[in-house]
């Protein structure tokens, strides 16, 4: 098929859903997928809170208008460079010579303030303030869903997850207060919003207050958006065991 449109690929770095056939392709192939790459990267940028912009100060200023006021250091031709011929030189009278210098020096004046004000925090865009203080916007991880867990009874919180891009890695991020297994293990489900469908995506171990397990978008885009804890036995069912500890629905 042909790649797909700029808007369709804008939608899925969006995190919209796309036709079976279009999604494919992207993830085949090396061009569609690194343009989704980089309109990702875009998002992540234009979401995180854009850094506070701080004035400079007198001795900014000061230092920006004594390098437009300097004059330019003399050349200093020594004997073993060339020299310009008299016959390709012609001759400038000194008044106009001086009031081709002046000239430049006062268009030179708008350049100079703008970059003395980018060097002073003034003009500073979101993606040269983080390059400004070391940070890649690329490796920030964002959070573009979460919900509360809670128990199916009472409705207590039990802990919280979180659905995490960072490079292009989509991580469901869990975090709960100590849960007892029981007699077997816990395991994190994603349960589609029409209940009858769910997938199993790990184990979690009760001594760890956080755990993060790798899921898909597709799962996420079809509706696959209730996070579910349950107590498993030791036994050859796959199925969900109907013994859910605790569930919550994630919110974008």
């Amino acid at each position: 098929m042909n790649h797909p449109d700029d808007d369709t690929l804008a939608d899925l770095a969006l995190g919209e859903s796309a036709p079976t056939d279009v999604a494919e392709h992207v993830r085949g192939c090396t061009q569609c997928s690194r343009e989704v790459a980089a309109l990702r990267s875009t998002v992540r940028a234009l979401r995180d809170p854009v850094p506070a912009l701080a004035a400079p100060s007198p001795a900014v200023w000061d230092a920006v208008l004594a390098e437009i006021d300097a004059e330019p250091a003399p050349v200093v031709l020594t004997s073993t460079e060339a020299r310009p011929s008299p016959v390709t030189s012609p001759e400038v009278p000194t008044d106009e010579l001086t009031a081709r210098r002046e000239t430049r020096r006062r268009r030179g004046i708008p350049l100079a303030w703008v970059a003395g004000a980018a060097a002073a925090g003034l003009v500073v865009g979101v993606a040269g303030a983080r390059l400004l203080d070391g940070e890649d916007p690329a490796s920030a991880p964002v959070t573009v869903a979460s919900t509360d867990l809670g128990t199916l009874d009472t409705g207590q919180v039990k802990g919280s997850a979180d659905v995490v891009l960072q490079d292009d890695r989509l991580d469901l991020a869990v975090r709960t207060e100590p849960i007892d297994a029981g007699d077997g293990y816990l395991e994190v489900w994603l349960i589609n919003e029409d209940l009858e469908r769910m997938v199993s995506i790990g184990v979690l171990r009760p001594d760890a207050p956080e755990q993060t397990f790798a899921i898909a978008q597709d799962l996420i885009d079809q509706g696959y958006v209730i996070v579910d804890i349950s107590r498993e036995g030791f036994d050859t069912a796959p199925q969900h065991s109907g013994d859910s500890v605790v569930r919550g629905t994630l919110a974008t």
